[in-house]
């Protein structure tokens, strides 16, 4: 079933951009709305590799973490650029009608008269709503607001989103 939790399946909740400070620390870009993620303790997987968080600093709001085996500059600066993930196995399951990101990309967009958008290929997180990019087989990229109003349906399983365009939106 698509949607599914898939055993080994990994889904990415940061990436380190470099050391901080001198005992091994590295600034994370989180790629997660959970930052408890990162709580000391915690076994992520770094390139593929398990590693326990040791330590959770913040500089100038920005997470700073020492993992497991990384206890130098040099160690720190080896990491730059690797993604953190975790199993998809781990994630919580979310309340019906609420999807997590990586299940939708992807999907199939369809109008609800049948006709093709496109194909999802990013959701941008803004403060109001979220945004689907969609991207149309004539190589454009068509947003769609994910609004009630506008989202009408999303069946993992048909792997498609059904949506009422508002008016202009499939414009050229």
């Amino acid at each position: 079933m698509a949607g599914a939790r898939e055993p080994g399946r990994r889904v990415a909740v940061g990436r380190c951009n470099g050391a901080w400070g001198l005992r091994g620390h590295v600034k994370v870009t989180l790629l997660t709305t959970n930052p408890d993620r990162f709580a000391p303790g915690a076994l992520l997987l770094v390139r593929g590799r398990p590693r326990r968080v040791l330590e959770l600093r913040s500089q100038s709001g920005v997470p700073c973490v020492q993992f497991e085996g990384c206890f130098d500059r040099t160690a720190a600066e080896a990491l730059r650029g690797a993604l953190i993930e975790i199993d998809e196995a781990d994630l919580p399951p979310l309340p019906p009608g609420e999807h997590y990101i990586h299940d939708l990309v992807g999907l199939d967009v369809v109008t609800t008269a049948g006709a093709a958008v496109g194909r999802l290929h990013e959701v941008l997180r803004t403060g109001a709503n979220d945004v689907y990019v969609v991207h149309a087989a004539e190589g454009r990229e068509v947003l769609v607001p994910a609004v009630s109003e506008v989202v009408i349906a999303v069946d993992l399983e048909s792997r498609r989103i059904v949506i009422e365009p508002l008016a202009g939106m499939l414009d050229r």
